[in-house]
């Protein structure tokens, strides 16, 4: 390989460390042989909905003597899965890593492809026969077999560092809320107690019209003596 080569290869490792891809992310575990089987290696975060939610799956990187990026990179699951296109000792099939490679295509692309097969099987070029079978015929058994193995040999005790900024970012923010009145009890007033009780009217008294005689009487003298 280059130094030239090798030079685009540290740029890229570098433009994934400050930004990478959602759900992958790389590891840098020998700096001084990053060419090497092992040198590098990936990480790719169990999609959510598929039975490898909460997993973190690595990845080993073999550069080789290969003519990188103008040939791919050999790649191999380290984390035990159930998958039909990973075989059990972690073979990886998927075209971008054979005839499908093109030399701008670099570990990101190859980590986001990965995720991609996590999300979406490909039973007709299955490594893992079994597992391909079970895609088929019994989805519900496949998913709790690959959920199974997930739980088992992918999901750690606690999230690799390197995914810490975006599960920090994932939490939801805490909203400010007004907290509402406290609502005391009603008390049993005497108004609250009897307003859906009806009283009956109450009977109004025909006032008795107060006549005054003497004027009466008086009236009537002066109708006779006309």
């Amino acid at each position: 390989m280059t130094t030239q080569t090798l030079r685009a290869l540290t740029r890229e490792l570098a433009t994934l460390t400050t930004s990478p891809p959602e759900g992958v992310r790389v590891q840098i575990t020998n700096e001084a042989d990053l060419l090497g089987n092992g040198g590098i290696v990936g990480i790719v975060q169990g999609p959510a909905g598929t039975p490898y939610e909460g997993g973190y799956f690595r990845i080993r990187f073999a550069f080789g003597e290969g003519d990188f990026p103008n040939t791919p990179p050999k790649c191999t699951m380290i984390s035990k899965i159930f998958h039909p296109n990973i075989s059990k000792t972690g073979e990886i099939c998927v075209d971008t890593l054979k005839k499908g490679w093109k030399r701008e295509y670099g570990i990101g692309h190859v980590l986001v492809t990965i995720k991609c097969l996590l999300i979406v099987p490909n039973p007709e070029s299955a490594l893992d026969e079994e597992a391909g079978k079970l895609l088929l015929e019994d989805y519900q058994e496949y998913y709790k077999r690959a959920k199974l193995m997930t739980g088992i040999h992918a999901v750690p005790k606690t999230p690799p560092e390197e995914f810490a900024d975006e599960l920090a970012s994932s939490k939801p923010i805490p909203t400010t809320t007004q907290k509402p009145a406290t609502m005391l009890p009603l008390q049993p007033h005497s108004h609250a107690i009897n307003a859906g009780v009806s009283k009956p009217a109450e009977q109004t008294v025909p006032m008795k019209k107060v006549v005054n005689t003497t004027a009466a009487a008086k009236a009537k003298r002066g109708l006779k003596r006309l």
